[in-house]
């Protein structure tokens, strides 16, 4: 097993990686895949997603229809809130097959500025309420709770953005089997490029450690594009791949959101 110390350098190279110049002005207006929820921006006033997720994993495919909406009702503060229903396929007779919902998370953050304009920072707190289908392995029935801090910066042509906190987990259910929670770091990180003003392209990474007792890390990178179909609506569309097996082996997301 690698150490955490070389899979947090190997996000850090990633990231690097991915970022290139961009050809366009920055803008503060995109969000990412990954950490739509810990982002250091706010949407303005709403935001309104349908998204699908495809995921392949070891010997299971999932598929997820899923809403996504946050609002900002006072300012410097937004709450929203994901819940989806999805359908699992599973090659073992005993393995997670069926379909349900999946679980409700909740947030609120609030958004701060630096001295200068170019940073921004947001503190604030998810909370996983436990309505997915286990059975289909839509869900822990577990209640989980995350904290997290978050960092953006502008750029002349790219931001930036990393955040980091904690996941607690109670001890939960998959199929039947009884699972022990635990409490896991997570680390992520992105770059934004806009392209134009209607193209912009991002890229993720995520380090997550064990939720539960015997589970495994989850490492992903994401690649993704926003495409602004209109002038308050976009297409969002990423695909990802996992490093560790507690991530899929591949993820596709597409979906449309209007935000105003």
């Amino acid at each position: 097993m690698r150490s955490a110390n070389r899979r947090i350098t190997l996000i850090l190279v990633l990231l690097a990686l991915l970022a290139p110049a961009a050809l366009a002005q920055s803008s503060s207006d995109d969000r990412l895949f990954l950490s739509f929820a810990e982002d250091a921006t706010i949407v303005d006033s709403q935001w309104w997603e349908g998204q699908v997720e495809l995921a392949d994993r070891d010997n299971l495919d999932v598929m997820v229809l899923r809403g996504i909406v946050a609002f900002q009702p006072l300012q410097d503060v937004e709450v929203g809130g994901r819940v989806g229903f999805g359908d699992t396929d599973s090659d073992f007779a005993l393995g997670p097959d069926g379909s349900g919902a999946t679980d409700l998370d909740l947030w609120a953050k609030y958004h701060m500025r630096g001295s200068g304009s170019d940073d921004e920072f947001a503190l604030g707190a998810l909370l996983t309420i436990p309505t997915g289908d286990d059975a289909a392995g839509l869900g822990f029935d577990s209640f989980g709770a995350r904290f997290f801090g978050s960092w953006r910066r502008s750029l002349p042509n790219i931001i930036v953005t990393a955040n980091a906190g904690v996941q607690l987990n109670e001890d939960g259910m998959v199929g039947g089997v009884q699972i022990e929670g635990e409490t896991a770091p997570f680390l992520a990180g992105g770059v934004i490029f806009p392209v134009s003003d209607r193209l912009t392209l991002t890229g993720e990474a995520k380090f997550e450690g064990e939720r539960f007792n015997g589970a495994d890390e989850d490492i992903r990178i994401v690649g993704g594009v926003n495409w602004r179909a209109a002038p308050r609506g976009q297409v969002r569309v990423a695909i990802g791949i996992g490093l560790e097996d507690g991530a899929p082996d591949t993820q596709i997301l597409g979906g449309y959101a209007y935000s105003f």
